[in-house]
């Protein structure tokens, strides 16, 4: 299953090519969209679901939807499904046909939810550019669905949660802080506990050691990823690390790279991202660039940018990259289940499972369960049996039957 592989280095090129482009301050939310569907059943009545093709307003984007709904009157609880970064081949998020998204839908609804999944902008017959969004773009996003479903007579208002995996867990706990009167609970799924950059690089430092390579390409994708970091940066995070691992690697295109980094002199935006692409281009077929995706995503989505997209985008990364799990999560105080896997290899699952109990703890949060799954990998892969039964616990105790 190639579910959510580009959370690494790479998931960020869809969202803002890599952050490149702004993370927008938070804004006042838009009016509650007005709630319109086209009935389509689902192929047989003996089903436990019905299926219906929606859509919802989220800023200037329509946004198509499946809404699976429980074979039974309602109304019901609900959860909008939140998909990760982007997948690796498509270089966009997945939508409504996606296997993994689908799956959960369906088996949810056994639980007596009403489930939505979408197509993300610029994805199947939505409208908008997936490509270029921010993490805020995505909470914003993230709520305009939840605000839809607040609409509909058949779902209870007040009983909306927010699932999100991968990427996606930043996205809900962003949606949640800010908006803790509508956000009824959060289901997290592999989502990662420390801030984007420190995420990027663990990431791409941990999948090039799995890979088998030497500890020396390690060094190397790890001093280009956090010279990528760098470069985007306002103000730099990692330059004293660099200029130590550069000392002790010697010559090499990472040389260039931190005069283009550190010294850049008078160059403009579209003289740095020439310079980048190029210096870019001379390792793509190093074995230790494959977990930055250099290749098939990163220097395809850099070639595709405009003069005007990097005006726009310049000096605009800060808020992205530096995005930290702690600036939402002590903010949460909603019923929140987090789980991981402990042999993901995007994400550190124990430092985030444990930094999550910290978070939720400062947040006086009295309602969360936070689980590990043993051999089980950034899609819960070997573990989804006793994922489906801890969320079916968890769901089916989360809300008073009486009320």
């Amino acid at each position: 299953m190639k579910i959510l592989q580009s959370f690494s280095i790479v998931a960020f090129v869809s969202l803002m090519v890599w952050n490149l482009c702004a993370c927008a301050a938070p804004q006042k939310q838009s009016p509650k969209p007005t709630a319109t569907s086209t009935p389509t059943p689902t192929p047989a009545s003996s089903l436990p679901w019905i299926e219906e093709t929606v859509t919802f307003t989220s800023g200037s984007n329509t946004l198509y939807g499946a809404l699976t709904l429980p074979n039974q009157p309602g109304p019901f609880p609900a959860i909008v499904l939140i998909s990760g970064a982007a997948n690796e081949y498509s270089s966009l998020r997945d939508g409504i046909f996606n296997s993994y998204l689908k799956d959960q839908a369906h088996n949810m609804v056994r639980y007596g939810f009403a489930i939505l999944r979408y197509d993300p902008p610029g994805v199947g017959l939505s409208t908008g550019d997936s490509r270029f969004e921010t993490l805020d773009d995505r909470a914003q996003e993230s709520m305009a669905a939840l605000d839809y479903l607040q609409t509909r007579p058949d779902i209870h208002p007040d009983r909306v949660g927010l699932w999100g995996i991968s990427q996606g867990g930043w996205v809900i706990e962003m949606a949640a802080a800010d908006n803790p009167q509508e956000v009824a609970f959060l289901i997290s799924v592999s989502g990662s506990g420390v801030s984007v950059a420190e995420q990027q690089v663990w990431g791409v430092e941990t999948q090039s050691r799995a890979a088998g390579l030497s500890e020396s390409d390690v060094t190397k994708a790890g001093l280009f990823a956090r010279l990528l970091i760098d470069w985007q940066l306002t103000k730099p995070i990692y330059q004293a690390a660099n200029q130590a691992t550069a000392a002790q690697l010697g010559d090499g295109p990472w040389q260039d790279f931190m005069k283009l980094v550190y010294e850049p002199g008078g160059m403009t935006p579209t003289d740095s991202l020439q310079a980048v692409i190029k210096i870019l281009e001379t390792v793509q077929d190093e074995p230790w660039t494959k977990a930055l995706y250099m290749k098939s995503v990163y220097l395809p989505q850099l070639r595709r940018i405009t003069p005007e997209q990097l005006t726009d985008m310049e000096g605009k990364a800060d808020a992205s990259l530096l995005t930290d799990t702690k600036d939402f999560l002590t903010r949460v105080t909603c019923p929140v289940l987090a789980i991981f896997g402990a042999d993901d290899q995007l994400v550190p699952a124990q430092k985030s499972a444990e930094l999550y109990e910290q978070y939720l703890s400062q947040a006086g949060n009295k309602n969360f369960k936070i689980i590990v799954f043993p051999k089980a990998d950034h899609a819960l892969t070997g573990a989804m049996a006793d994922y489906w039964k801890t969320l079916s616990e968890w769901l089916g105790g989360l809300f008073d039957a009486n009320k």
